[in-house]
């Protein structure tokens, strides 16, 4: 869509040129300097993109790494990215700067050979010029390269900055002035990436300052706020639950058989969960097994969808002071069920007690050769393994391996 509207507005353009211009065009000296200036200050106005991208594309973190490995330019680039606010001042005064400069040049020129075209129109063609050669595509390629671009050019930023610091110092004091005129406060907050601060880990691990669980931990702590409920959920197939209609006796040895302290209760089928069922409430609510009647006994279940956000699922659970969620699918049915410690064992790993029997989910048979569960998640064994298997339509080794055969 945005190419056509390109190559339509080219073509227009062009077309409108070619209709207006004189026979004969005369360019003197002064016209000539005049078009030499104009495209030097296209240059610029891509040269100042570029730099604004490439520069605030980079991980401060990953640039010290380089700058400690001796890594020409590192150092005065690292240097630059701690002040990310006098950086962007600079691209943004000299890039606006140019590109007014050249939409009026190109309007004065435009006036005296091409004296049939409308001023706007010629706007509207250097507006154009400007945004595919200046701001487009010099951006893209920045962001393409922008550590072995910031790298090269390192230099000539520094030096600009210096020139140009005077007067960015007394701009943003102006700035500041205004935005205090307006009730609002300035001030400068510290950022750092989720990517900055687990590069931090890794070279915190590597040199021996962090343990293997501590960084394992850290990294499922950032995991767990990109997880969603489909991703960790018990799935339909493995859910354990209590029909509607069974005994005081069946439901009893059920929770015996099983070792849970709660589990769903179905009428009919599993896409009817009428309620949460635990075992504290046959215990202190049931005088007599005559007396059992198990619609009095279940709690109301609770919903929530397979996209949800384990993070925000953890909030909702922790303010309802919930234990147990059936997972709804698209079409109203049960696709699975969550429990609070499906929720913690993301960050802390495997929770087991002194009744369960803890299986590691990944096994080492040989070298080389492993037994894995086919439940197993595919950024469990990635994460395990470092293997970079991925998927959009399966989630676990067994369906991966499914939907390869």
């Amino acid at each position: 869509m945005v190419y056509y509207l390109c190559y339509n507005m080219a073509k227009i353009c062009i077309c409108k040129a070619r209709f207006y211009i004189r026979e004969s065009v005369q360019l003197d000296s002064d016209s000539i300097w005049r078009l030499v200036i104009l495209i030097a200050l296209l240059g610029l106005s891509a040269f100042f993109t570029a730099v604004g991208t490439a520069f605030l594309s980079l991980s401060r973190i990953h640039i010290q790494k380089k700058a400690e490995d001796k890594v020409k330019g590192a150092d005065r680039v690292y240097n630059l990215l701690g002040s990310p606010d006098k950086l962007k001042n600079v691209v943004l005064l000299v890039d606006t700067t140019v590109n007014i400069a050249a939409v009026v040049l190109a309007t004065q020129l435009a006036s005296r050979y091409l004296s049939n075209i409308s001023t706007w129109f010629t706007i509207l063609v250097m507006v154009f010029i400007v945004l595919i050669f200046g701001e487009i595509f010099p951006h893209l390629l920045a962001k393409t390269y922008p550590e072995r671009f910031s790298l090269r050019v390192v230099g000539l930023v520094t030096v600009l900055i210096r020139v140009f610091n005077p007067l960015i110092v007394f701009l943003t004091f102006i700035s500041n002035l205004m935005i205090r005129l307006f009730g609002l406060k300035a001030r400068d907050k510290p950022q750092i990436t989720e990517e900055e601060l687990l590069t931090l880990v890794d070279v915190g691990h590597k040199e021996g300052v962090i343990d293997p669980e501590e960084k394992k931990l850290i990294q499922n702590v950032f995991q767990f706020g990109d997880s969603q409920v489909k991703d960790i959920m018990i799935p339909r197939t493995d859910i354990l639950a209590i029909d509607v209609e069974s005994t005081y006796d069946e439901v009893w040895d059920q929770f015996q058989t099983e070792q849970y302290s709660r589990m769903p209760v179905y009428e009919n089928t599993l896409d009817n969960i009428v309620g949460i069922l635990h075992i504290k409430d046959i215990c202190f609510s049931v005088q007599t097994k005559e007396a059992f009647d198990i619609y009095k006994c279940i709690r109301k279940p609770y919903y929530t969808y397979e996209n949800k956000r384990i993070a925000d699922l953890f909030e909702d659970m922790r303010k309802n002071r919930l234990q147990m969620i059936v997972v709804a699918d698209e079409y109203g049915g049960t696709a699975g069920i969550i429990t609070m410690q499906d929720l913690v064992e993301e960050i802390f790993g495997n929770i087991g007690d002194e009744y369960e029997e803890i299986v590691d989910e990944i096994q080492q048979t040989a070298p080389g050769e492993y037994t894995i569960d086919g439940l197993t998640r595919l950024s469990v064994i990635n994460d395990e393994l470092g293997t970079d298997m991925k998927s959009d339509h399966y989630e676990t080794i067994g369906g991966f391996i499914t939907g390869i055969i």
